[in-house]
């Protein structure tokens, strides 16, 4: 599912020489996220897209979420943890949870859940389940909006990536969202005109890259017609453990300036 209006409302933006930046897995880390939007030093015409998985893992999904959700310069494409959440998170299904649910949790809805119910407590502290299934009903619905990729001029952002065997305009939502090898290993590039940067999979496990690369963007040695790489990986594991690079990456689709941001939460 694509938004061509914000495609063009975003084009016209780069088109004029306004700064797009393009930023990895949040995972709910919000301290960390707008300290990274913090180093854009984001003027009238720049944009912030985000490449999904904005939520789970991290302490406050509910926050990045409000965040890209009500800034006028940020948007997203929805991740597979977006997905999950839509389908998931209802009162009825927190109350009797099925195993679809209990997934959702051990891949870090718990941790999302736990946001959402703080953001609805009364001045007591108690909580307003009315409140909380109102917010969750309000951001599924924008989640389950979001497009699965945006196609820029000279580039495609997408969580996951794509089929390198299908055709474009017949690409499965379940490739775009959680996609793996087959996209990592093509061969040649998926669409010759256009970059694909995407996120989803940490990039030290990308083809070429070891624990050596841990943190670095992944850049495809498959060149597209203009020499530029066919795909551009974002994803630099802001949610692994303390003895890893942490970092939440962006990268300018202007410029190709990358800016990097290392966690904040513990």
């Amino acid at each position: 599912m694509r938004d061509v209006e914000l495609e063009k409302r975003i084009q016209a933006d780069l088109d004029a020489g306004h700064n797009v930046w393009v930023v990895g897995d949040v995972h709910g880390f919000f301290q960390s996220m707008t300290a990274l939007c913090s180093q854009l030093n984001l003027r009238q015409g720049d944009w912030v897209v985000f490449l999904g998985d904005l939520i789970d893992r991290g302490p406050n999904g509910f926050g990045v979420v409000h965040h890209v959700m009500h800034h006028p310069q940020c948007a997203s494409v929805r991740g597979n943890h977006e997905d999950m959440m839509v389908r998931q998170f209802t009162m009825d299904k927190l109350r009797t949870p099925d195993l679809d649910v209990m997934l959702w949790m051990r891949n870090g809805g718990n941790t999302t859940v736990a946001s959402y119910m703080d953001a609805s407590r009364d001045s007591t502290g108690a909580l307003d389940e009315e409140g909380l299934e109102h917010l969750a009903r309000e951001h599924t619905d924008w989640m389950a909006r979001l497009p699965t990729h945006l196609v820029l001029n000279r580039w495609r952002l997408v969580h996951a990536g794509y089929s390198p065997d299908a055709p474009l305009d017949g690409q499965r939502d379940e490739d775009l969202l959680w996609i793996r090898g087959a996209f990592h290993h093509a061969v040649a590039p998926v669409d010759p005109l256009r970059t694909v940067v995407f996120g989803h999979t940490p990039t030290a496990g990308l083809p070429g890259h070891t624990v050596e690369d841990w943190g670095e963007v992944w850049r495809s040695d498959v060149l597209l017609e203009d020499g530029r790489s066919a795909a551009v990986g974002l994803d630099t594991c802001l949610y692994h453990g303390p003895n890893d690079l942490r970092k939440l990456t962006a990268m300018n689709l202007r410029t190709g300036e990358v800016v990097q941001q290392h966690r904040i939460e513990g």
